[in-house]
This record gives structure tokens, C-alpha cells and sequence, in this order.
């Protein structure tokens, strides 16, 4: 077990990060061991306001998954987060590692011209060196080196990779094998953290119970244990206040009892504070701590993106796909290779100079909890809303198996598609009544790139005989027009001045007069200025990297070591 024991938490810290995600445990690995190396004695704690969950207890059937869905009042401590918007769902995760733990692991990095739209120290870093990224590169390398990234399934031959070319092939889209952070091999890492060769169950978006998945974890978090740092979890941060400009009030609430039911409030003080709860919970503590007399940046809560994310599926197909995940079933169902959630991408109009013309689709598996759920509500579902997928005698033969499990049904011959684009980034996190966030974006169901990827995406799914079945969130007025993002970005958008964003290009906090906090900085997916168009997580570690490298400059603290601050040994 990671987490360290409740009853430790102290009253003051000389640093304090909040949320164990990527910007948190990446600050919270490299300020550790730079402390460390220093001999400085600092002291260090992650506040967390999820639970740990260990290799092994992560759901693998429905019952069990609905009882980790989390709601604010009834399961605050639930892994699964889905937040309801008026017209943008979000979906993340809550736990020891953040949204890790049931992400789809890709590691990848956005077209240069994303960072056009970041403050000019960035872009000048990404001009020294190596193109494309120069500098850029080096913190996208220390993060792909920790996590563990690779093409793993180059060498799986998974069904569903060569009909996913296929469509590729179709839909006139560029197809490459996707780095990942799964491990393909069994070790134990340099902090003694035991990591197995991936199955292929097909279990990545609701927790590996294998010990492939490399979420945070297994790396940084470990290191930053291992070199001192105090991981708290069931802490639950509301708000910050300064007190006579020396330190930090955190106004905290520490969770206890079945499901997290019964709070306490803690303040817990500290010199410096680095913000790192995801979009919504850091731009949500801002926004209450500027409410609570904290100066800020009047662009607070602006820029929010989904990522231009866009869920769709080519169902029954005229192909064996395999992706029904079998978590640690024997049997018949551990004989269908799901790999990885995510394995393989197609790129769209990576050629055209307008980026919102530009987007990317990758492969989808279903996890083990939800596989037959995605069976028998399609089977009841598809006949009534999409009638034109039954209209062959081998796609009504395939439908009619699918009324039990099995391996040569429409299931096991569709594909799901993950895509993500350009989005105008024009949402605004504003606090709702009691404190909580909401996200105001009009117009976010309505831009013409979604309709654009539905005909491309349908021409190239009925060249395999598939039935293109888009979001019904979104297609269907009656179920809400929404979209649905697993990639929720902005709300304290980094810029060069406080008339653009919320904090500048190392993460510090705008005060309303365009100086910055001393001792706040911001360091999560809640930076990033607009749509990334591809998955986000390697870009927020690249930004936590560069960071927090400058952090341990402020403080003195050694520099960045090649050889003993990697994990891939």
C-alpha cells in the first residue's frame, strides 16, 4: 500500500499538492527526490480525495462496477466519476493516481501547430533543439521513460488492429500502432513495485487486475513514497486562503467511514501549494478560494475544452473483432484477445492547415464489467433505433447470438471508435449553488466537425458491412444533445499575461494585477489553453516536467539526474 496512515496528517507542510494525477504525482515524485538529493528535510504531502485501490480490486462485473460510481453525496470516494452538464458529460476517475487508474493508457503528442496557443516561453523552448518539439521533448521523454510507454501491440496481432487498418484504409486516415503504458513483460521496478505482462483482457478503463496497466501507481508515486513524500487519501480540498502573505489555509475535509459518509473538517497549512485535481477540481478550488477573498485572474474557469471528444461504434461488422474483455475470467471468455483498451489510431486530415479539420480516431474495447451490458442493450436497442442493421441474413444471424455470450456474435464483431478534435475551447467552468462546478458551453454539441466525422466514420464502417452507430447522447434530443469527454482541459489556461490566462508558463498563479502568487502554481490538465486533439495525459506530464523543474530551481534543489530519476530499468 502506498497511502499513508490518516491519523499522520499534520497540521502544516512545507509543500502541499493537491490531487495525485499527473501533474501531481509527477511534481510529488521529482520534488521528493530532489529533496532527497539536497538533504533539505522538506516536508511533502499529496492530498487526495479518492481512495487507493490495489492491483486486484478493481470491479470486473456490472454489480460491481455500479457500486464504484461516484456520487457526491451518496459514494464521494467512487472510482468512476461521471459529471452531468448542461450540454458536456465528463468522465474521470477518483482514486490514488488520479484518472490513471482507468484511463486507456496512450501516450501520444499533438501536432506542433496545437502550441501556437501557448505562452511564448513554451513555444521559444520548442525552438531550441531538435524539431519538431526541441526542448519540449526532453520532459515528453523523462515522462514516456517513467510510465513505461511502447508500441505494444506491433507485436500482438490483434484481430481488431487489422480491421481497424481496414477502416483506416477507408476512411483515407494515416494508421500507426499507438505507444502505450502496459507493461510486456514481468518485473519489479526500481521502487520494488511488481509489474506483469499484459493478458489482453481488454480491463484498462476499469482497472487492470493484472498488474500490466503502468498508471501513476506504479511509477512516479512510488518514487515520490520512497524518497519521503505523504500520500494522503480521503482528503478532499474546498478552498485556499492566504494568511499574512507568508502561507496557505487549506480548508480540507477528511472522509471516513463506509464510503467516505462521514467528513471532518481539516485545515492544514502550508508554504507552498501546487493544484493538480484535474480541470474541475483545481479550476473549482480556485474559483471558491477567489470567492473566499483569493486574487485571480478574471479568465478563471474560461478556455474549457472537451478535447473535441466524439464516441461512436461500427457495429456487426462482417469481421471477428475481438474486443470483449475477459479480466481474469477462464474459459471461453479469456479465449477472445481484446487487448488493450486502446491500441491503434488513424489520423484525418493531418495535412490540412486548419487544425479544426484535423482529427483522430483510435480502437475501443470493452471492459469485462461491461461487456454484457454492451450486448444486451444493443440487442434490444439496435433493432428499434437502427433498423438498417438488420437488413442481411448474416447481420441478423450475428444480432440473434448476441442474446447470449459468445464469440461469433455482433458484439464480437463490432469495433468501437474513440475520437478526438479541434473544439473552439470557448466552455466556462462557473460555481454552481453550494459551491459546486458546472460547465456553461452552449454551443459545445453544435460545431460542424462532429457531423463532418459522422460521414466519414459511417462511409468507411459500411465498407465492412458494419451499422455506424453515433453518441445516442448526442444524436437523440430526448437524451440530452450532449456531448461526452473522458478529456476534460482548461479553466486556468496557461498565457503569457493575466489578460489571457490564469497562470503563466511554469504553472504560477496570476494575481488580478498581473503579478504572481508566491508559492501557488497549477500544475494539471486545467493549464492547457485549447483542445489538444489527441489524448492529453503526455502532454499534461510534459508541462508538470518542465514545471516543476523549475520549482526545484526556486527552491534550490537539485537538478533533473538522467540516470537515477527514470524507471525504466
Amino acid at each position: 500500500m502506498l497511502a499513508t496512515d490518516s491519523a499522520s496528517l499534520a497540521d502544516h507542510y512545507d509543500i502541499a499538492i493537491i490531487g495525485s494525477g499527473y501533474g501531481g504525482a509527477i511534481t510529488a515524485a521529482r520534488l521528493g527526490f530532489a529533496n532527497h538529493q539536497s538533504g533539505r528535510n522538506l516536508k511533502i504531502a499529496v492530498l487526495e480525495r479518492g481512495e487507493e485501490h490495489p492491483t486486484g480490486t478493481f470491479p470486473s462485473r456490472e454489480g460491481e462496477f455500479f457500486a464504484q460510481v461516484h456520487h457526491p453525496l451518496l459514494n464521494p470516494l467512487g472510482l468512476y466519476e461521471y459529471r452531468s452538464n448542461p450540454t458536456i458529460d465528463v468522465i474521470q476517475g477518483c482514486g490514488l493516481g488520479g484518472t490513471s487508474l482507468i484511463n486507456a493508457n496512450v501516450a501520444i503528442i499533438p501536432d506542433r501547430e496545437v502550441f501556437q496557443f501557448w505562452p511564448s516561453q513554451i513555444q521559444d523552448d520548442m525552438n531550441k533543439g531538435k524539431p519538431p518539439y526541441g526542448k519540449l521533448q526532453d520532459y515528453y521523454d523523462r515522462a514516456l521513460a517513467m510510465l513505461g510507454a511502447n508500441p505494444y501491440a506491433s507485436s500482438q496481432s490483434l484481430k481488431k488492429d487489422d480491421v481497424f487498418r481496414e477502416v483506416s484504409g477507408y476512411a483515407g486516415g494515416d494508421f500507426n500502432y499507438l505507444n502505450i503504458v502496459v507493461s510486456g513483460q514481468d518485473r519489479v521496478t526500481r521502487y520494488g513495485v511488481p509489474r506483469k505482462k499484459c493478458t489482453n483482457s481488454g480491463d484498462c478503463v476499469t482497472g487492470c487486475n493484472i498488474g500490466a496497466k503502468n498508471t501513476l501507481a506504479t511509477n512516479y508515486l512510488p518514487m515520490a513514497r520512497f524518497y519521503g513524500v505523504e500520500l494522503f487519501t480521503c482528503v478532499e480540498v474546498n478552498h485556499l486562503e492566504r494568511v499574512n502573505g507568508q502561507e496557505y489555509r487549506l480548508i480540507c475535509h477528511q472522509r471516513t467511514g463506509p464510503r467516505g459518509l462521514v467528513p471532518r473538517q481539516r485545515v492544514v497549512s502550508a508554504q507552498r501549494v501546487i493544484l493538480a485535481a484535474g480541470s474541475l477540481g483545481t479550476t473549482g478550488i480556485l474559483l471558491r478560494s477567489g470567492v473566499a477573498g483569493l486574487q485571480l485572474s478574471g479568465r478563471t474557469g474560461k478556455n474549457f475544452s472537451g478535447n473535441g471528444d466524439f464516441i461512436a461504434i461500427c457495429y456487426n461488422s462482417d469481421h471477428i473483432t475481438d474486443i470483449q474483455g475477459f479480466d481474469l475470467d477462464t474459459g471461453p471468455r479469456s479465449e477472445v484477445k481484446a487487448g488493450p483498451t486502446i491500441t491503434v489510431v488513424m489520423r484525418i486530415g493531418a495535412d490540412e492547415a486548419d487544425l479544426t479539420k484535423r482529427f483522430t480516431v483510435e480502437d475501443l474495447s470493452c471492459p469485462r464489467a461491461l461487456v454484457d451490458a454492451l450486448r444486451l442493450g444493443l440487442f434490444k436497442i439496435v433493432p428499434i433505433t437502427n433498423r438498417d442493421a438488420l437488413v442481411q441474413p448474416g447481420h441478423v444471424s450475428r444480432w440473434a447470438r448476441d442474446i447470449v455470450w459468445n464469440k461469433d456474435g455482433a458484439t464480437n464483431s463490432t469495433l468501437g471508435y474513440l475520437i478526438m478534435a479541434h473544439d473552439n475551447s470557448e466552455g466556462n467552468i462557473v460555481l454552481a449553488d453550494g459551491g459546486s462546478t458546472t460547465i456553461d458551453w452552449p454551443t459545445a454539441p453544435t460545431e460542424a466537425i462532429y457531423k463532418e466525422i459522422n460521414d466519414v466514420l459511417q462511409q468507411a464502417s459500411a465498407r465492412i458491412g458494419g451499422t455506424y452507430i453515433t453518441n445516442p447522447r448526442w444524436h437523440y434530443k430526448l437524451l440530452g444533445g450532449h456531448l461526452i469527454t473522458a478529456h476534460p482541459l482548461g479553466g486556468c489556461a496557461t498565457a503569457d499575461d493575466v489578460g489571457r490566462g490564469v497562470v503563466d508558463d511554469r504553472g504560477r498563479v496570476f494575481k488580478s494585477d498581473g503579478t504572481v502568487h508566491d508559492g501557488l502554481y497549477v500544475a494539471d490538465g486545467s493549464v492547457i489553453p485549447r483542445a489538444l486533439g489527441v489524448n492529453p495525459f503526455l502532454t499534461i506530464s510534459m508541462f508538470a516536467e518542465r514545471a516543476v523543474e523549475h520549482l526545484r530551481q526556486e527552491l534550490n534543489l537539485s537538478v533533473y539526474d538522467p540516470q537515477k530519476e527514470r524507471d525504466d530499468t
